[in-house]
């Protein structure tokens, strides 16, 4: 029903309710009702308590304009910028801390450390940040290192390089270490500081291993050895850069070798770090709702190459010492491998790719996998799977750039399988009633692993005086290999080959002076120096583990005059599996099958 004033009055007696805002200041005051009389200047209230009756102030109060809300990414951005500020402010605070050491007498100052070696001081890391804009979640997930300085960057500040050594020092790992073997990828544009700062572990091997001070190398694989011991063993440390440094200390181990090799033991634990980082198998797809809304996360091509590098180490491994096989090859290693060839960063993602692939084809002959039926017709499968494996090993060649064929660690790993291939051949048992025929293939067998022989030797003895510094354990061995297999050849009894012929062609005893002529060379052509002390660098004793090979394969081709076998180095051949099957059984006398490889178990 309408509101009528008049009719309200009557009501009322005569009152009449004072319109809306219009009550005097006393009934305001008082928040109760206001009734004016009939014809009257007072509201009743005023009147009856004898008050003045005052009109209220007739201009209201107006509330203050306020800005839209913003979006919500928007409230969410701002919130993460006070995170991130707040744990930049805390980062900042606790490293001041930490860098304000007590000066003592004699100690560097702060300001000349910082120059000498601002690569060591560890950055800080930014929280990764996931955020659901339809949900209105923010996902902070833990950093890749922590905030304060790591324990392995503190135990990297003890070797303290000018910015110019530690610039040649990464140069010359570029130039002559990784080419041989790219498991990792150092653009040209990283500087060294950039690598202590982001992997310090990989860039003290690094150090250690370009230096050409062989008293600073010694000095920087203590504590290598430490951290490995300290850090990855006892206290669990794990991160990509651990397991870089320990795959690059493991593949050039023998620059320090001592008593006795160290690679498998190391290669074992690199497969441990890769499974304990949970890089050897692709990435879990999310199954949670508020994870469907996010970017799902894929393996990086770092991660990738890191894992097909552990694998590869595992492979080299298995050549040289023999004592465990290399790791099982799965389905998202082979992933890892196409996407290393097909989507390659640098040309030597593709060396790297062309390298496992050569492992993976001379793993089928070297690695136990041959059933009963097998063992029982062992010619006959060998002559089979020899052609298969041929036929692969010209696939690899044909689908290979021009540009990466001429690459001398390429060259390396085809003729080096090569030669494991049509090896298995050569050992073949030679039958009574050979007929012609057959005889000619053993000879054709016999010729074509002689070639493979040479081209792996001619990549070898033509390597430029400052690549010989790179030259890893994988590479080592092969060599050892080719010197075996060079060496059955100039000796093999086999109606119809030359043996004059052979030893024209290569001549291993030739082979091994002119390759002790050339390491004498390399220190004074890169400006080596030796450690003082009992124990000496790799170039300033390697010529003397090959000169005691010559003596044993003198000693193995027959007596000769001014030559004699070294008894300590035999009785040290137990830690050598390399050169075992100089003292096994030779091709024309017994046959082992396909596993009877070069650098047997020790």
């Amino acid at each position: 029903m309408a509101y009528n004033p008049a009719r309200f009055a009557a009501d009322s007696g005569g009152l009449i309710p004072a319109p809306y805002g219009r009550a005097c200041a006393g009934c305001a005051r008082a928040k109760c009702k206001c009734f004016y009389q009939e014809g009257g200047q007072t509201c009743e209230r005023c009147q009856r308590l004898g008050k003045q009756c005052e009109p209220a102030v007739a201009v209201r109060k107006r509330k203050a304009q306020t800005q839209p809300p913003p979006p919500v990414p928007s409230r969410l951005e701002g919130k993460l910028d006070d995170i991130v500020s707040l744990l930049r402010s805390q980062a900042a605070h606790k490293e001041s801390h930490a860098n304000t050491p007590s000066m003592t007498d004699g100690s560097p100052s702060a300001a000349s450390v910082s120059a000498t070696y601002a690569a060591v001081s560890p950055p800080t890391r930014d929280p990764d940040v996931a955020i659901s804009t339809v949900s209105s979640i923010v996902h902070l997930s833990r950093p890749s290192e922590d905030v304060t300085p790591s324990p392995v960057a503190e135990d990297v500040a003890a070797h303290r390089l000018s910015p110019r050594v530690a610039e040649a020092s990464l140069d010359d790992f570029r130039r002559s270490f990784l080419p041989m073997f790219p498991f990792a990828y150092i653009p040209d544009s990283m500087t060294a500081a950039d690598v202590c700062r982001g992997k310090p572990f990989l860039w003290l091997v690094v150090m250690a291993l370009s230096s050409k001070d062989v008293s600073r190398q010694f000095a920087m694989e203590e504590t290598i050895w430490h951290i490995i011991s300290q850090r990855i063993v006892a206290e669990h440390l794990a991160d990509l850069d651990l397991l870089l440094g320990v795959i690059c200390f493991a593949s050039w181990s023998h620059y320090f070798k001592k008593d006795k090799p160290f690679m498998t033991m190391l290669s074992q634990l690199a497969a441990a770090l890769a499974m304990e980082l949970n890089i050897h198998k692709d990435v879990p797809q999310a199954r949670t709702a508020r994870r469907e809304n996010l970017t799902p996360q894929v393996r990086t091509m770092e991660e990738r190459r890191t894992m097909l590098a552990v694998f590869h180490l595992t492979c080299s491994t298995w050549t040289a010492y023999r004592k465990t096989e290399p790791l099982r090859w799965t389905r998202y290693l082979e992933n890892c491998l196409r996407m290393l060839r097909d989507n390659a960063e640098t040309s030597l993602d593709v060396t790297l790719a062309t390298q496992v692939e050569c492992q993976l084809i001379a793993n089928k002959l070297t690695c136990a996998g041959l059933d009963e039926a097998t063992e029982r017709d062992a010619g006959a499968t060998t002559a089979v799977l020899v052609n298969v494996l041929l036929s692969q090993l010209s696939g690899i060649r044909r689908n290979l750039p021009q540009g990466i064929q001429s690459e001398r660690a390429v060259q390396f790993y085809l003729s080096h399988t090569e030669i494991t291939i049509r090896e298995a051949l050569a050992a073949r048992p030679r039958t009574e009633s050979a007929d012609s025929l057959m005889q000619f293939r053993r000879l054709e067998d016999l010729e074509l692993l002689m070639g493979s022989a040479e081209r792996w030797l001619d990549a070898f003895t033509h390597m430029p005086l400052a690549d010989w510094v790179g030259v890893n354990v994988d590479v080592f061995a092969q060599f050892t290999h080719t010197l075996v297999v060079v060496l059955r050849l100039n000796t093999v009894s086999e109606p119809g080959w030359d043996l004059q012929e052979s030893c024209r062609r290569a001549d291993v005893l030739e082979i091994l002076d002119r390759a002790c002529d050339t390491i004498d060379r390399v220190p004074p052509a890169i400006g080596m120096v030796d450690a003082k002390g009992p124990r000496s660098g790799l170039f300033f004793k390697t010529t003397y583990l090959l000169k005691a090979i010559k003596s044993l394969f003198v000693a193995e081709m027959g007596p000769k005059d001014g030559v004699s076998i070294l008894d300590d180095f035999l009785m040290n051949l137990e830690n050598e599996p390399w050169l075992s099957d100089i003292l096994g059984p030779s091709w024309d006398a017994q046959f082992e099958g396909a596993m009877d490889m070069p650098f047997g178990a020790a």
